[in-house]
């Protein structure tokens, strides 16, 4: 039994250092892509930035979620939606004709495919997310059956998009966007003597996916009752920022910002709502075990903020200096995510540090009480005072509803 405890305990502490490493990469990723929009003034770059940032609730609860709970989809989907976040707006360093030609590299092919398919992914991601809050689970009852078949041909529309024969982009020196084809287009360009279109137009279905999600939510809302409903509260108000925040982008741009600069930094901000939203739900209705979790997450969030702020920070300033002797963003990026990579442990142990010591109170306090304890336990030699004092201890740290001391009495030794 033991043993088997241990390697449970080894193989929970080695997903935890899994999921930690991916966080921690996840985070490099988004914050190159930060600096690349930065560093080429690319318009609307303020709600790109956004986005990228949102990697980090989505990401951090995702991750703890995932290395506690690991049989809960929440924290799967959450963590997905973070690296769709991270991923989707890394820079094409190609240009047009190399990506039309099929010439480019694989790994700019891999990064064009990538930012166009995770579009489909997010807001599938977000719709499984609405269905299945806060139980992992699809609601019992008569719209089960609905609610599986809504997303079974949301993710359908995932799969169809991964093999689009079409792929609109906005490479290196274009001036808008461009059609290329897929490198993994399966699907025929012709059907039915048909050409298909764009894979723009699958793109316009998304919304119907939002609504769908949103609609969802709020009848799964409707249908809850007690603790739960008070826990899909706050999501269901997430959802409906972002669908308010949406038809504004719209209506910015199409009044006042044609060239797109701050017309979707509403909309970009309320997608990070959601995770802040279940953040919210933990913390006040004990979902997951909250004080961990919640202590996680802020402890996280701050180290990927620090680290990203040094990643960009580095970048921006390296390239500024050593621009005209490197010719390249390569080696100032790779010498940026080494120092990111250095510093990030003594960051972690100490921003955790501080962070378990002022939202954790209920490990801090139980760890302060069994400490002082031990100090006293040195120099008591009464045991009605020792009984006395466990009990105490226990009664403070655990607070059961019942307690009971039991000292084992040595027999007297015969002569």
């Amino acid at each position: 039994m033991a043993a088997a405890r241990a390697r449970g305990a080894q193989v929970k502490a080695a997903a935890t250092a899994l999921v930690g490493v991916q966080y921690a990469l996840g985070g490099a990723i988004a914050a190159y892509a930060a600096s690349a929009i930065v560093l080429s003034g690319k318009p609307g770059a303020l709600a790109l930035i956004f986005l990228l940032v949102a990697y980090v609730p989505y990401a951090g609860v995702g991750s703890i979620l995932v290395a506690r709970r690991p049989r809960n989809v929440i924290g799967w989907v959450l963590l997905g939606i973070g690296w769709t976040f991270a991923v989707g707006f890394l820079p094409i360093d190609a240009t047009a004709h190399e990506l039309q030609t099929l010439t480019a590299s694989p790994v700019q092919e891999a990064i064009v495919w990538l930012t166009e398919w995770c579009v489909s992914v997010t807001f599938a991601l977000f719709a499984l997310l609405a269905f299945s809050f806060p139980t992992g689970k699809l609601a019992i009852g008569r719209w089960r059956n609905l609610a599986a078949l809504v997303l079974a041909l949301i993710w359908a529309l995932v799969i169809i998009s991964a093999f689009w024969p079409v792929l609109t982009v906005e490479p290196r020196g274009a001036t808008g966007l461009v059609e290329i084809p897929n490198p993994i287009g399966l699907l025929p360009p012709r059907i039915l003597g048909m050409s298909l279109p764009s894979q723009m137009a699958g793109t316009a279905l998304l919304p119907f996916i939002m609504v769908a999600s949103i609609v969802a939510m709020t009848g799964r809302y409707a249908g809850a009752r007690d603790l739960e409903r008070l826990q899909l509260r706050w999501l269901a108000a997430s959802f409906g920022s972002i669908a308010v925040a949406v038809p504004l982008g719209f209506v910015i741009w199409g009044l006042f910002d044609a060239t797109g600069e701050i017309s979707w930094v509403p909309a970009a901000m309320a997608f990070t709502l959601p995770p802040i939203a279940i953040g919210v739900a933990v913390l006040r209705y004990r979902l997951y075990e909250i004080d961990r979790i919640i202590s996680r997450t802020i402890g996280w969030a701050v180290v990927t903020s620090i680290l990203a702020t040094t990643f960009v920070t580095l970048v921006v300033g390296l390239q500024a200096a050593l621009g005209s002797i490197t010719q390249s963003r390569t080696p100032v990026v790779a010498v940026s995510t080494l120092v990111a990579f250095a510093v990030f442990q003594p960051v972690r142990r100490r921003v955790q540090a501080a962070v378990d010591h002022r939202f954790n109170r209920a490990r801090y306090d139980a760890d302060r009480l069994a400490t002082a304890f031990a100090d006293r336990l040195r120099d008591e030699v009464d045991l009605t005072a020792v009984s006395g004092d466990i009990a105490g201890v226990v009664d403070a740290a655990l607070r059961p509803s019942a307690i009971g001391v039991w000292i084992r009495r040595s027999r007297p030794t015969t002569p």
